[in-house]
């Protein structure tokens, strides 16, 4: 995520973003995460991130229904090759398949939300 951690009281938004095969993209930290800009709405703040992170500007995002509040979590299926990503200089970006995510060295709170991702109705919809 790019940030370290979240000031209590801000929102924030987190983008999941999926390749074809269903695993999410993720830099070293997480997928693709900030802290709402004054006055900027989640999905302008999501929209944002992601393109700040690899260099594409999403066309959809849908809004997963899970966690805080104040933690605005979307996801797509851009299906994007890691090889056409522009991220910022000293950034690697890789995908975790659903079945590494407990080894994929990520965070705790990474972790837990592509295991609570993967595990839920709005993933498995997406591969019917």
């Amino acid at each position: 995520m790019s940030e370290t951690q979240p000031e209590r009281g801000k929102s924030r938004v987190t983008v999941l973003a999926l390749d074809r095969w269903g695993s999410v993209l993720v830099g070293e930290a997480g997928p693709p995460s900030t802290l709402l800009r004054e006055g900027e709405s989640a999905d302008a703040g999501a929209l944002r991130v992601f393109e700040e992170t690899t260099g594409e500007l999403l066309e959809e995002l849908h809004l997963f229904r899970d966690g805080e509040a104040s933690h605005h979590i979307y996801y797509c299926d851009p299906d994007l090759a890691i090889e056409e990503l522009d991220p910022p200089a000293g950034t690697s970006l890789r995908y975790v398949a659903p079945v590494e995510i407990e080894a994929a060295g990520l965070p705790d709170e990474a972790r837990t939300l592509l295991t609570r991702f993967v595990g839920s109705s709005a993933y498995r919809a997406m591969f019917h």
